[in-house]
């Protein structure tokens, strides 16, 4: 990461122990402490960050805002609201932060992005929950990230894991692209990145699963597919206009960050043999929730959400369902975030699944789309 990008996430979580300290937020060793939301209402912050997604975003959002109508508008004699704020990410977490009512966080669309706030809540032991960041390194550790994750959390020796997801990582995401590429008979693959945190930690995920399994090379001469990791669109639409210049019948693959329709109307007419994954479901593959949810979020907005939507109604659903679950204390942020954690079983809209300790979930349903005419076209889908 690069160094001014470490700095300024410092600096904005070292103010954030600051405003903690004046709150009084008390703590009681590793892993625990004694934050507890103040008054009857418990408000639970959406980010409508400026994003490069920003349909991705809206229909995220309208998710979550849908699964929240959806539900009883109290816990355990709390009155639950919701509040969406634009701007900044960093802006927009500090914000939360500053109100002693919050009790949840849901935050960024674009994976990795969650790194420039997850560590401003969890200096205040509040509970965070991402919809679509599927980025590795911000919960797990690997190689192509020294000191991730513990580098992006500013407290967690005090409030432990604060931040968790609904949706798979990009670990999960390596090996369906890898099974895909198999299914697509993909023999020799050469993976590249942008050289960013989660360009390079979904390339490394990649480049260690398709190990056996295909002949990785170090040349893209020598290949018939190749994955390039990154989160910039632009960074993609250059690598991807050269690769299919130099090899017009190469197969080309790019992770969930780019599974956007105007990244794909932005690639050239050169680009023929380009897949997309995503989490998601092909709408036959969709549990009987995740069927109601399609046709109830159409009726309302008047469009069919994007495929990562039903993540945002499962991440308004699940901290609900906390809340709920935690009754007389579900001002306690503690108590909220451990109950997150530890949800098993749940039956949801993306089917049934268990949360781990690190905040991750066990369920990794991957969509992948293929580009037609400047359009991103799903066309199957894989278990991570």
């Amino acid at each position: 990461m690069p160094s001014r990008v470490l700095a300024r996430g410092r600096a904005a979580c070292a103010w954030a122990l600051v405003l903690a300290a004046l709150a009084g937020c008390a703590s009681s060793g590793s892993g625990s402490s004694a934050v507890t939301a103040s008054g009857t209402t418990l408000t639970i912050y959406l980010s409508g960050a400026q994003t490069s997604q920003p349909l991705i975003a809206a229909d995220v959002l309208d998710a979550e805002r849908l699964a929240y109508l959806d539900s009883p508008a109290s816990a355990g004699g709390f009155r639950l609201r919701v509040i969406t704020k634009q701007g900044r990410i960093s802006d927009l977490a500090r914000t939360a932060i500053q109100d002693s009512s919050a009790i949840a966080y849901l935050g960024e669309v674009v994976p990795h992005t969650s790194y420039a706030s997850l560590g401003i809540t969890n200096a205040v032991d509040l509970l965070q929950v991402s919809a679509t960041d599927t980025a590795l390194e911000l919960t797990q550790s690997t190689p192509a990230v020294p000191g991730a994750p513990d580098s992006y959390y500013q407290s967690r020796s005090t409030y432990g894991q604060t931040f968790a997801r609904v949706v798979p990582t990009s670990g999960s995401e390596a090996r369906a692209q890898v099974q895909e590429m198999q299914a697509l008979r993909v023999s020799k693959l050469y993976v590249a990145d942008d050289g960013g945190p989660y360009g390079a930690a979904i390339a490394n995920a990649v480049k260690s699963d398709a190990a056996g399994k295909l002949t990785v090379v170090g040349s893209q001469a020598d290949a018939d597919g190749v994955f390039y990791g990154t989160n910039s669109a632009a960074a993609a639409t250059r690598f991807f206009d050269r690769a299919a210049t130099s090899n017009p019948a190469i197969k080309l693959f790019g992770p969930s960050a780019l599974y956007d329709q105007t990244f794909a109307g932005g690639v050239s007419a050169a680009v023929r043999n380009l897949v997309i994954s995503t989490p998601g479901f092909r709408t036959p593959d969709l549990p009987q929730a995740g069927t109601k949810f399609v046709s109830e979020f159409t009726s309302r907005y008047g469009h069919a959400p994007v495929p990562q939507a039903i993540f945002g109604y499962e991440a308004m659903s699940a901290v609900l369902a906390v809340l709920r679950e935690a009754g007389s204390q579900a001002n306690n942020r503690s108590t909220v975030i451990h109950d997150f954690l530890a949800l098993q079983n749940r039956q949801s809209v993306l089917g049934p699944y268990s949360m781990n300790s690190s905040g991750d979930t066990n369920i990794a349903p991957f969509l992948f789309g293929r580009l037609q005419h400047g359009t991103l076209v799903p066309f199957a889908q894989v278990q991570g």
